[in-house]
C-alpha cells in the first residue's frame, strides 16, 4: 500500500523564498509603525471625557433669551437635533457619525458659543482658544508640563485641537459660518488674528428656538441700540442709517482691531502716534482712511458712502484719543 503512495517533493529554496518574503513585510511593517502606539505611551482617551461649561459669576446682565438659549443647550444632546439629522442626511460631504467624545466636545462648545453670541450680528464674541479653556477642552501634554516643573517662567503650548475638530463639526452642520474672507492675516507677526464667525439660524434651531423668535429678537435689540445711540448724542440722521448690515461691519472692526490690540497695544499706541502727529486735518484724515480700510477687507462693499465717512470719524476720533492728541487747527 505505501509503495503506491506518491510523497510530494519539498522544495527548500520556495520554501525559503516564502519566509525571506514574509521577513520583508514584516520589516515595512515595522519601518511604518507608529512609535507612538507603543504600549504605555499612547492611549485613545481624552483627557476630559466629560467636559461642562459653567456660566461665570461677572456674566450679571445677561438677556432673558441668552438665558433661555443657554439653558436649552445645556438640556438636550444638540447632534441629535432634528435639523442636525436633517443637514447630515442632505449633506453632499459624506459624514461619519460622531463618536461620543466629538459629540460632547460639541454640545459644550454650543453652550459657550451660545452665553457669547450678539443677538444682533449673530457674532459669537469669544475666541476659539477662550471657548475651548471655558468648555474644559484645552489641554496641555506631559512634555510641556515637564518643561514648566523646569522653568517656572515657561508658558506651555495649549493645546485646542479637540475645540477646533468640534468646531468644523459644527461649520459642517451648517451651525457656524466662517468663511476665509472674514479673516485677517497678521503681516507683521506671521499668524492668523482671532477667527471671526457667526451662528445661523441652524444654531438656535438645534435647541428648538424658531427662526421668528429670533428675528423678533434681533429687531427689539436693534431698535434698543438705536435708542442707546441717540441717547449717546448721535445725530438722528448717523442713527437713521444704522442698519444690521452696518453694525457687523464695525463689529468685525472691532474684533479685529481688539485681537490686534491686545497682542501690541503699546506698539499700536506708538504707531499711531507716529501716524498723526504733526499732521494737519486732511493728513490725518487720509490716515484714518487708510486703516479702515485695512480693517474693512471685503466688507467695504457692504457700505454706502455715508456710513463709510461715519466710520473713518470714528477711527479719527480713536487715533486721536488713545495718543492724547488734540485736533489740529487747520
Amino acid at each position: 500500500m505505501l509503495r503506491n503512495c506518491v510523497m510530494p517533493h519539498y522544495n527548500h529554496n520556495a520554501h525559503q523564498q516564502r519566509a525571506n518574503n514574509a521577513d520583508s513585510v514584516l520589516a515595512g511593517c515595522r519601518k511604518y509603525t507608529n512609535i507612538n502606539m507603543a504600549r504605555a505611551s499612547y492611549s485613545r482617551k481624552v483627557k476630559n471625557a466629560n467636559p461642562s461649561y459653567t456660566v461665570p459669576d461677572s456674566h450679571t446682565a445677561r438677556l432673558p433669551f441668552i438665558q433661555d438659549l443657554v439653558a436649552l443647550s445645556q438640556s438636550r444632546d444638540v447632534t441629535r437635533s432634528d435639523v442636525a439629522m436633517y443637514t447630515r442626511a442632505i449633506s453632499e460631504e459624506r459624514q461619519k457619525q460622531f463618536y461620543p467624545d466629538r459629540t460632547n466636545a460639541m454640545r459644550t462648545l454650543h453652550t459657550v458659543f451660545s452665553e457669547h453670541v450678539n443677538l444682533v450680528t449673530h457674532q459669537i464674541k469669544i475666541s476659539i482658544r477662550n471657548a475651548s479653556d471655558a468648555a474644559g477642552l484645552s489641554t496641555i501634554s506631559d512634555e510641556e508640563k515637564e518643561k514648566v516643573e523646569k522653568n517656572k517662567d515657561y508658558i506651555p503650548v495649549v493645546s485646542i485641537s479637540r475645540a477646533s475638530r468640534a468646531f468644523k463639526s459644527m461649520i459642517l452642520l451648517g451651525w457656524i459660518v466662517a468663511p476665509d474672507h472674514w479673516q485677517v492675516w497678521d503681516k507683521e507677526r506671521g499668524y492668523w488674528i482671532d477667527k471671526y464667525f457667526e451662528a445661523t439660524p441652524l444654531f438656535f434651531e438645534a435647541v428648538g428656538i424658531t427662526a421668528e423668535r429670533v428675528e423678533k429678537q434681533k429687531k427689539q435689540r436693534l431698535a434698543w441700540l438705536k435708542k442707546k445711540a441717540l441717547d449717546s448724542g448721535m445725530t438722528a440722521e448717523s442713527v437713521g442709517r444704522m442698519s444690521i448690515s452696518q453694525i457687523k461691519t464695525e463689529h468685525k472692526m472691532e474684533w479685529r482691531r481688539a485681537a490686534f490690540n491686545r497682542r501690541a497695544a503699546e506698539q499700536d499706541k506708538k504707531k499711531t502716534k507716529a501716524r498723526i502727529e504733526g499732521k494737519g486735518r486732511a493728513e490725518q484724515r487720509t490716515e484714518a482712511i487708510k486703516q479702515v480700510l485695512v480693517l474693512l477687507g471685503q466688507d467695504i462693499e457692504q457700505l454706502t458712502t455715508a456710513q463709510f465717512k461715519d466710520l473713518v470719524n470714528k477711527e479719527i476720533a480713536r487715533m486721536r484719543r488713545i495718543t492724547n492728541t488734540s485736533p489740529p487747527l487747520h
